[in-house]
């Protein structure tokens, strides 16, 4: 069932003030973690944070302690499926959407992998300068909100995007799937994350119901991409129209073991 929150949140999107109210609930959630982001920097003196507002565009959180143990959780979410399905000594990873590096960071060791060369790409052009500045195990490119990507066909054992996808359109998810796999060699995988069942209990009655018929829910009214445009996707939609083409390698609609209220979805194409 929804929750008066979100009936306040679809207010606030009709009328066009959904971001401004996030812009007051971000200087709220500033304020809030500056003595525990001040203690944690002082425990972690090697370990440098975003600034703030990136943080927040990508996470809707700026505290570091959180940013630090789920970039580790949701890293380790990816190198289980790689561990799994690659069986090269050499690999080479590509995030879609990598935002501030809060998982790419810690990819750079995975047991069982001799070499492991990273890239991260994201349409937010400061996060990526960001990156190229301090995450020093990765390499950095910028996309548009369209693709394609400037990289060259079948580069990648795997490309993953956390909570991407959650940001798209109905005809961007077509458009980015072809990409990505276009990026993927021919025995690699994707991975990628979506508002499944678990997080549908947020949408209000019409949209639950549009859901509940298989069909992809759209919450818009912001622009594409960022964290508040939101869409919900219904395994049989991923199932029957995202992923047609594919083989399913994995589907996690549970995915509590990593901290994560996404479904989890591994597939390759089709040869």
């Amino acid at each position: 069932m929804a929750t008066i929150r979100q009936a306040v949140a679809y207010y606030l999107r009709k009328a066009h003030l959904l971001q401004f109210a996030d812009y007051l609930m971000f200087l709220g959630d500033v304020l809030k973690n500056r003595k525990p982001n001040q203690t944690f920097l002082n425990e972690h003196p090697e370990f440098i944070p975003p600034p703030t507002h990136l943080a927040y565009d990508a996470y809707n959180h700026t505290n570091w302690q959180s940013y630090y143990d789920m970039g580790l959780i949701h890293s380790k979410l990816i190198s289980d499926l790689t561990k799994e399905y690659i069986s090269e000594n050499e690999i080479k990873i590509c995030e879609w959407g990598c935002g501030p590096a809060r998982v790419i960071r810690h990819l750079h060791k995975i047991d069982g992998f001799e070499k492991i060369e990273l890239l991260g790409t994201d349409y937010n052009e400061e996060s990526v300068g960001w990156c190229e500045k301090y995450i020093k195990n990765a390499r950095f490119v910028s996309n548009n909100l369209e693709p394609p990507l400037p990289i060259e066909s079948e580069l990648f054992d795997c490309v993953y995007a956390i909570s991407i996808f959650t940001h798209l359109s109905e005809k961007l998810h077509y458009d980015w799937i072809e990409e990505l796999f276009r990026l993927i060699k021919p025995n690699g995988i994707l991975i990628f994350t979506t508002h499944g069942d678990i997080s549908a209990k947020r949408l209000l009655p019409a949209e639950k119901e549009k859901y509940d018929s298989g069909c992809l829910v759209i919450k818009n009214q912001i622009k594409e991409g960022k964290k508040l445009f939101a869409a919900y996707h219904p395994p049989q939609w991923i199932k029957k129209k995202l992923l047609k083409n594919c083989v399913i390698l994995k589907h996690i609609n549970n995915a509590a073991k990593y901290q994560l209220e996404q479904e989890v979805w591994c597939a390759k194409k089709i040869s």
